[in-house]
């Protein structure tokens, strides 16, 4: 009865006890899909994560910018300045917008 076990392969990897049955190969075959699956969503968000940070970093310089420059063309007239702090308001509003919906369902 104990050879029964050690020959038998018990507790051993199925491949190493020979050849597997065809419902054990589709079930391996369903488990590396699985997990090739996993392995692709997780590194396709990490991927998204990172570009999202990237165009976040580059977004921020980018209204800090317009802002500079809408200060420097506005000088000290007060008239100016009101319309382009209208300007810089939408520009950054869309930006912000654009960072928040990057990656929804866009292909990535």
């Amino acid at each position: 009865m104990g050879s029964e076990l050690t020959l038998g392969g018990f507790g051993q990897q199925p491949e190493r006890r020979g050849r597997l049955s065809k419902d054990q190969r589709a079930l391996v075959r369903r488990a590396e899909h699985d997990r090739d699956a996993l392995l692709y969503e997780a590194k396709k968000q990490e991927f998204t994560a990172a570009l999202r940070l990237r165009m976040t970093e580059s977004a921020m310089h980018d209204v800090t910018d317009v802002v500079n420059l809408a200060r420097q063309l506005a000088g000290n007239d007060p008239y100016l300045a009101q319309e382009l702090t209208k300007l810089v308001g939408e520009f950054s509003r869309q930006t912000a917008h654009d960072v928040r919906s990057f990656g929804n369902g866009l292909g990535l």
